[in-house]
């Protein structure tokens, strides 16, 4: 086979609109990383097939990216899609991948899923994985299950799959913008300041799904707004925070909002939530997580998703009009030296596991730094429990022994697991093509 280079290999498509933030910046992006453990060693030539029979239904995860004038456009990559053994992350968008931007590989008992941002977000590799999961133990068991849920075959395709609500311009009131984060003093942990990537430490946590979402029932709380409550309270004890707010920005998909239920594309935001320090200290956790519920309801709506996507389109048709590269950059790295959070939860939601969830043992989403220092939570509900883990930019589990100690005192038990350091690889995008 003629080799084939990102720069010259591929016809560009459709623009990328949705994912257009995540190419620009001072550094390289690094990949986001799934990694599912399942109870028995993984057998490479079935996840092979598996992720074949996924690629024939939903082909659009194989693309890869080229760029003309400063933008990025999708291109079709009909080079081999390799599950390979690899005991470490690969990099996507080079040679080692085909220039894919999307990776899956195995080493022992893990299937490690890599990702580009600039693909797609967090729900639609969910979408991927739980379709790969679901044929390969299919194939490993000799059975068909139930695929209620998930992309197979047997749901026909639908080009609602791969619509991008960025690319039609929509209008923006500027004076509107501030609606979606009033100016509020937020305290920064001073690890965070201290102690920037690239390398990340993860403190991973596990609660049994009933054991969570019957303390969220009873204090009329939900999983993201918990998490968010009880960490909040740890902080300020910890640091005796009386000045600004506690700031959790929580990630979040405008789908339902937006009508786009069945895009794979990037549809993602974030709402903040501020919490008071007094609030904090007095409120107890039940209290303080309800509180944030209904903020967070109060702001969640269609009103709300239109001026997101109105405020993010701005920008992104404002890089699209400028005629060289290195401007559509400055204006897309505008954000990077503008903190604006004390921690991160992101409820990444959960995979379908149906018949074989005793199979799935763990599921760590392994997130780079993406604030120049965080502390960034992933929670993830599959196989019976809340998958959770702390990814940080710091050396320091006091923020994570306090959230566990916490769980204790509200009866919430939990399973503390082996603390480990990753550093995702960084995505080769394509350079310019005539």
């Amino acid at each position: 086979m003629a080799k084939k280079t990102a720069d010259t290999g591929f016809a560009a498509k459709e623009w990328n609109a949705g994912g257009a933030m995540h190419f620009y910046g001072s550094e390289k992006p690094r990949t986001f990383i799934v990694e599912v453990y399942t109870a028995d060693p993984v057998k490479g030539d079935l996840l092979q097939a598996a992720v074949d029979r996924t690629l024939e239904r939903m082909p659009y995860y194989r693309q890869t990216f080229v760029r003309k004038k400063g933008l990025y456009y999708y291109a079709d990559d009909d080079l081999p899609f390799v599950a390979a053994e690899s005991e470490k992350a690969r990099p996507v968008g080079d040679a080692a991948t085909n220039y894919h931007m999307l990776d899956v590989n195995y080493f022992g008992c893990l299937i490690r899923f890599s990702m580009f941002h600039g693909l797609c977000d967090g729900l639609g590799l969910n979408r991927f994985i739980e379709a790969v999961l679901y044929h390969y133990f299919c194939l490993k068991d000799g059975r068909e299950y139930p695929d209620e849920g998930i992309f197979t075959s047997k749901v026909p395709f639908d080009p609602a799959e791969t619509c991008d609500v960025y690319e039609t311009k929509t209008k923006a009131r500027l004076r509107d913008l501030g609606k979606i984060n009033k100016d509020k003093k937020r305290f920064r942990l001073p690890e965070v300041d201290a102690n920037r990537g690239p390398l990340m430490f993860r403190l991973p946590l596990k609660i049994r799904t009933g054991d969570l979402l019957a303390w969220c029932k009873a204090s009329s709380a939900s999983p993201s707004t918990a998490v968010t409550a009880i960490l909040g309270k740890v902080i300020a004890a910890e640091r005796d925070v009386r000045k600004g707010v506690i700031m959790s920005v929580v990630p979040f998909s405008m789908r339902k909002y937006l009508h786009a239920e069945k895009t794979f594309k990037n549809c993602a935001s974030a709402v903040f939530l501020p919490m008071k320090p007094e609030d904090c200290r007095d409120l107890p956790a039940g209290e303080l997580a309800a509180k944030l519920r209904t903020q967070l309801k109060t702001v969640l709506n269609e009103e709300w998703s239109v001026l997101m996507v109105s405020s993010c389109n701005l920008i992104i048709n404002l890089g699209r009009k400028m005629p060289f590269y290195w401007l559509k950059n400055k204006l897309m790295a505008l954000s990077e030296n503008n903190p604006q959070d004390t921690f991160s939860v992101d409820y990444v939601g959960g995979l379908r596991t149906g018949e074989y969830s005793n199979q799935v043992t763990e599921v760590r989403y392994l997130n780079p730094d993406v604030f120049k220092g965080s502390l960034f939570v992933t929670l993830s509900e599959t196989a019976g429990y809340f998958h959770i883990n702390f990814n940080q930019t710091f050396d320091s589990p006091v923020y994570y022994d306090g959230f566990v100690k916490a769980l204790g005192d509200l009866n919430i038990p939990c399973e503390k697991l082996p603390g480990d350091t990753y550093l995702n690889p960084e995505v080769e995008l394509p350079g310019e093509q005539k």
